[in-house]
């Protein structure tokens, strides 16, 4: 047997032009690839925003819905006015009571000048 030569230099141009082939062909995807994971990218930072925003509409309605309604303050502007009909009724109460214990005091003191007097006598 006679040594033949293998000749695998059609192999090798083969696979350095597949080689070369899938080098150009990876380039082009990452370079129609790269826009979309950045698009994706800046989606879920625009979803993380918009979720936290929902987080604080829901927290400022629920505030809202806490805040006391036109009814409810007029019906406390009502009740402030019952009560300053009732304070003034206090307040003439009271005028007539001072009113009577300035005549008893007159009284008190008359009566005690007599007790006064009389003891003199």
């Amino acid at each position: 047997m006679q040594g033949e030569v293998l000749n695998i230099s059609p192999l090798i141009v083969w696979a350095v032009a597949l080689s070369q082939l899938l080098t150009f062909g990876l380039t082009i995807w990452n370079l129609l690839a790269s826009g979309s994971r950045a698009n994706a990218k800046t989606l879920l930072e625009h979803g993380q925003s918009l979720s936290a925003h929902q987080l604080r509409l829901a927290s400022l309605e629920q505030k809202q819905t806490q805040i006391p309604s036109s009814n409810d303050l007029h019906a406390l502007e009502l009740t402030m006015e019952q009560l300053k009909g009732e304070m003034r009724a206090m307040t003439a109460t009271m005028q007539g009571q001072t009113g009577i214990m300035e005549r008893l005091e007159l009284i008190v003191g008359r009566h005690e000048q007599h007790l006064l007097d009389g003891s003199k006598r």
